[in-house]
């Protein structure tokens, strides 16, 4: 009888924990995808279409004055570790990568990183050797996660290769 009570009081609670932050979860979702929507052409374009996740984990270097992100103040300076997996029909290719001295609040660098440095220079050719072009279609589903010793953004992207 103990043990059961226990697990109605421990199921209770988890769900009191989740349905408290899932509004910060959706909030979060949505300014993630406001700030990465910059480097996205919804457009049609012809080609190949890629999708699934890319996970960001953002390590935390130091402190910069000028560190020149959103508001141009000071701001941390991070090293991003990132992968994607990404699948077309049947078949799964993953890549890894991480780029040091990024400010935090500078989006267009890390937006920068990881369009032209990772996707554009890794990932698609690693995929379409020889491909003509390529763009991000779409970024869905994103997300930050931050507390007192971590920071990471996960979404799901949409790449289309013309490989013509």
């Amino acid at each position: 009888m103990k043990t059961r009570m226990g697990m109605i009081i421990f199921v209770f609670l988890v769900g009191m924990v989740f349905g408290m932050a899932q509004p910060t979860f959706l909030y979060a979702g949505a300014e993630a995808e406001d700030l990465w929507e910059q480097f996205v052409d919804p457009k049609p374009y012809p080609g190949k279409s890629l999708t699934g996740p890319l996970s960001i984990y953002y390590d935390i270097t130091g402190f910069e004055e000028n560190c020149g992100g959103i508001s141009g103040n000071a701001d941390y300076l991070v090293t991003m570790y990132y992968t994607v997996r990404l699948s077309m029909k049947k078949e799964l290719y993953t890549f890894q990568g991480s780029k040091g001295g990024i400010c935090l609040a500078n989006i267009a660098a890390q937006g920068d990183e990881i369009k032209n440095n990772f996707l554009g220079t890794v990932v698609v050719p690693g995929i379409f050797p020889g491909y003509k072009s390529w763009k991000l279609k779409s970024i869905n589903n994103g997300t930050y996660h931050y507390d007192d010793v971590s920071m990471a953004f996960v979404a799901d992207i949409e790449i289309v290769v013309d490989k013509k």
